[in-house]
């Protein structure tokens, strides 16, 4: 019994000794340092047209970092994501290394950054049954074609809106070429204009979205969380190819 109480004693005492080996060994903790900050101001926007000018209203997304935009939206990291996340000198807020494309079909709306895919955003649309191009004011259609985001602001309905430079020259030329033919209808005695205030929000109807229903009287939907991104991650300037 003497002999079974003495092992027993050196057996805790050794433990006792490993546990405070290991305690005093430990790794240390390694904090978390934020990823550089997303600024939302324009840099150079390019003009689709000799008239076309793009400002930009500052918000509060420009706050939001890399790797909180990223993580909390995108759970899969695309070559796209991958490559903004490797951004140090600011390349991120030139507008040429974005381009959005837009898929009327098919509900989607792509990005890519530095010709990589970023992600696909689901998307709706103008009401119209009718879903072709977009023609004149009131026709409830969204526009197709190659667009730039040219101003962004906050929206109370839609928390963001990225305003489009529609109608381009291309459009102009087509409505007056239908308003020759007289193929614009007139309101009040007087023919409606090409339109305009076209653009990418959010939602008040996310269950309209979820079920990719067109809604809109001609703008782009997306997902509210989905805008917030594309607020705070698209320059004033991006290309925005809209296809049917």
């Amino acid at each position: 019994m003497v002999w079974a109480a003495l092992a027993l004693g050196i057996l805790m005492a050794l433990a006792g000794a490993v546990h405070a080996f290991a305690a005093s060994t430990a790794a240390p903790s390694v904090t978390a340092t934020a990823a550089p900050t997303i600024a939302a101001t324009p840099i150079g926007a390019p003009a689709p047209t000799s008239s076309a000018t793009a400002s930009a209203t500052p918000s509060a997304a420009s706050n939001h970092s890399v790797n909180s935009i990223v993580s909390a939206i995108n759970p899969k990291e695309t070559p796209g994501v991958i490559a903004l996340l490797q951004t140090t000198d600011g390349s991120e807020r030139n507008p040429d290394n974005w381009v959005v494309r837009v898929y009327k079909s098919h509900h989607q709306l792509v990005v890519f950054y530095k010709g990589r895919l970023y992600r696909s955003y689901r998307a709706v649309f103008g009401r119209n049954l009718d879903t072709s191009a977009k023609v004149f004011a009131g026709d409830r259609r969204t526009p197709e074609g190659a667009y730039f985001i040219i101003s962004k602001y906050p929206s109370r309905r839609w928390r963001y809106f990225l305003k489009l430079n529609y109608p381009n020259m291309i459009d102009l030329s087509r409505f007056e070429e239908l308003r020759a033919a007289h193929e614009i209808p007139t309101v009040g005695g007087r023919h409606a204009d090409a339109g305009g205030a076209i653009g990418i929000h959010g939602t008040d109807v996310p269950v309209l979205n979820e079920g990719n229903v067109n809604w809109t009287t001609g703008c782009i939907s997306v997902d509210n969380g989905a805008i917030d991104e594309l607020e705070a991650l698209l320059p004033v300037g991006t290309l925005v190819v809209i296809e049917p």
